[in-house]
């Protein structure tokens, strides 16, 4: 047998290593040869305490070569279930003993061998076992005469071992597996369409959660296994804060290092928390108090609290809390959300506002998040409006563009950062870029962050708007509009009432910087977002949204000089003809975002042909306009107007968008003239 051939390798290389100094240690490795031929399982040698005895005696003499023999023998039995659980206590003291020594190779070992330990039926099952296992890594962690390479082994030690309980916890409460979706990190993709549709594709549906969590039975009373669990997470709660541990006999550690694994089991063991009340009183009363301490800025930052790193992890733990506790912790919710809101505007480093709004923007893009949180909130009389205040506080970033004096140069990184998403690259600045570059490029992902927040909801509301109708809550824009139908499904009711809670909101941000960005891929993002709200509004028949929408979108589609400009135009020096008098005063020009609006308009025109009613009106009157713009002898669209202007649309391939306007509107307005027949008549 394999395991019997290493062992009798192994006790024969201990007898040569210790044969001069540690003739005891040669003799019990001899005499344990001669029982190993006698043995023919691990349940044998398990049996037998000299084989083991052999092993911790010579990790006794504390000598590197003696130890390192012992500790990798050691290992051996453990992994192959050859050691008797009487022997754990002796185990664990010999681990403990080797972590005090300096060695690296032999601190390795030690954490090796733990961690063999943890996964084996060895597992610690009572607190001190365990308490004493867990402060090994702990006590390696915080040595400073450790290396680089134990610290971190030391670390990874710990997280497994802290996985290896809470995995425990559940099993010995019989808990549900993968009852709950835990706080999977969705990264950003190259567009806020494809970051909600992915939410929605990870999560499930809002409704099974909720009655999930109902079913389940809540618990008063914990096992052994849930015990220390439960004093494990006080500890770590308590050295996140800057404490000491009792039970695990740690006085201090790295906070950051705490509230990494704290978050790792809040995103995680969510069924936990949800079930075992013991649990969630820690949650309720010591972990939420952490954070919201640690979120709090009327102080100096100083030392660990005040770096990044620390904020980031306090940042992603309260997310956690929102996204996935809200609704047992009411009244937290509602004060991290706003504490969250009210940090944007203070007069912080803007990487903290930046790790601050791409919390919000998170919640803007998971669907499921949002409609809970409007729920459950928003939607309830007696507590705070907590979606409302993201969506105002996002669009109140986005309205600051037009107080700062750099707004063209942000706008620009902004319009930068759009289209290096839209390309798949990730923006960035060069090596050498200035300090006056960086500021830029700070504020223009503050504005970025902020937009796709906005947009996050705006493609929410359109998910959900679509969801009820293949649920038939609404009807299809397929089919021809009943005017005595309502909305009475629960889904369309919320869809309704977010509509209702902030389309102006979103309108006058969406709008804002529509008018003040030239970037393809954000007039394309942005243009995206108005189709998929106005279609909303529309299948919603909420009127005075739909029209709002229509008439700021068909704004975008021509640009027509006004009399100043005509004037201006005309009295312009160097207008020595006539005929440039009249083509400067009578010029239409279309530009890239006009073509782009009018295709917006076409596209919601054609889902809403049914439900559009008097709001054709708006639609016609811009089809009108266009129509005259293209039959126009001055017209042109932006790129030919720069290069070629006295090219005539019939000489040059650039007026392919003419071409294609020309044939959409016309099919248009035929519809169109039919639909308002109809509605008339109706």
């Amino acid at each position: 047998m394999a395991l019997m051939a290493a062992l009798e390798s192994d006790l024969r290389a201990l007898s040569a290593e210790a044969r001069r100094r540690y003739p005891a240690v040669k003799d019990g490795a001899e005499h344990a040869i001669i029982k190993l031929r006698n043995l023919s399982s691990p349940s044998e040698i398990a049996d037998n305490e000299d084989i083991l005895r052999i092993f911790l005696m010579a990790c006794e003499v504390k000598t590197v070569k003696l130890s390192v023999i012992g500790l990798s023998c050691l290992q051996k039995l453990i992994s192959h279930d050859a050691v008797a659980p009487s022997a754990l206590k002796d185990i664990l003291s010999t681990l403990k003993d080797h972590s005090e020594m300096a060695d690296d190779s032999v601190q390795l070992r030690t954490l090796q061998t733990l961690l063999i330990l943890f996964q084996s039926r060895l597992h610690p099952q009572n607190e001190e076992n365990m308490a004493q296992a867990l402060y090994v890594c702990l006590r390696l962690l915080e040595n400073n005469r450790s290396s680089d390479s134990v610290r971190n082994t030391a670390a990874a030690t710990f997280r497994q071992a802290v996985a290896l309980v809470f995995d425990q916890v559940v099993v010995a409460e019989t808990l549900p597996v993968g009852k709950f979706s835990s706080g999977v990190h969705l990264s950003r993709s190259s567009s806020v369409t494809v970051d909600v549709n992915r939410s929605m594709n990870h999560s499930e549906s809002p409704g099974k959660d909720l009655e999930s969590e109902r079913s389940l039975l809540r618990k008063e009373t914990l096992t052994d296994p849930g015990k220390i669990g439960l004093r494990l997470l006080e500890d770590l709660t308590a050295l996140a804060a800057g404490g000491s541990a009792n039970w695990l006999q740690v006085h201090s550690l790295q906070r950051i290092f705490a509230l990494d694994i704290l978050e790792f089991i809040l995103s995680t063991y969510v069924v936990i928390f949800k079930t075992l009340v013991p649990f969630e009183q820690v949650l309720r009363h010591q972990i939420c108090s952490l954070l919201m301490t640690s979120l709090r800025t009327d102080a100096e930052l100083e030392g660990e609290v005040g770096e990044p790193s620390f904020r980031r992890l306090v940042l992603r733990s309260v997310s956690h809390i929102i996204r996935l506790y809200s609704t047992a912790l009411v009244t937290e919710t509602e004060v991290f959300i706003s504490m969250l809101v009210k940090v944007i505007f203070l007069d912080l480093p803007l990487w903290h506002r930046i790790l601050v709004l791409e919390i919000l923007r998170g919640f803007c893009v998971e669907a499921r998040t949002l409609r809970i949180l409007f729920q459950n909130f928003d939607m309830h009389p007696k507590n705070i409006n907590v979606v409302e205040s993201m969506v105002k506080a996002l669009a109140r970033v986005v309205s600051n563009v037009q107080a700062q004096e750099a707004s063209e140069e942000s706008l620009a990184a902004v319009a930068g950062m759009f289209s290096s998403k839209a390309k798949g690259v990730e923006w960035s600045l060069d090596n050498d870029a200035s300090n006056a570059a960086v500021v830029v490029a700070s504020e223009a992902h503050l504005i970025t962050l902020a937009i796709e927040g906005l947009l996050g909801v705006v493609f929410t509301v359109a998910t959900l708007t679509d969801e009820a109708v293949d649920t038939g809550e609404l009807e299809s824009p397929k089919f021809d509009h009943d005017p005595a139908s309502k909305c009475a499904g629960q889904l369309a009711v919320l869809c309704l009432a977010m509509v209702d809670s902030f389309w102006l909101t979103i309108l006058d941000a969406l709008s804002l910087i529509l008018s003040r960005s030239q970037g393809e891929a954000i007039v394309l993002e942005i243009l995206k977002g108005y189709q998929a709200f106005t279609q909303a509004c529309g299948i919603l028949h909420a009127v005075e949204p739909l029209n709002s929408f229509l008439a700021s979108l068909c704004k975008f589609t021509i640009n027509v000089p006004n009399e100043v400009e005509k004037r201006s135009a005309a009295q312009s020096p160097g207008s020595k003809r006539s005929e440039q008098l009249v083509e400067q005063k009578d010029s239409i020009v279309l530009t890239t975002k006009n073509v782009q609006a009018l295709r917006t308009l076409f596209n919601v025109s054609h889902r809403l042909h049914n439900f559009l009613g008097p709001s054709w009106v708006l639609v016609l009157e811009t089809l009108a306009a266009l129509d005259r713009a293209i039959h126009s002898p001055h017209a042109s669209t932006q790129e030919v107007s720069a290069t070629v202007p006295k090219l005539t649309r019939e000489s040059s391939g650039q007026y392919s968008d003419f071409s294609i306007l020309s044939s959409l509107n016309s099919q248009e307005l035929d519809h169109c003239g039919v639909r308002l027949l109809v509605t008339s008549w109706r």
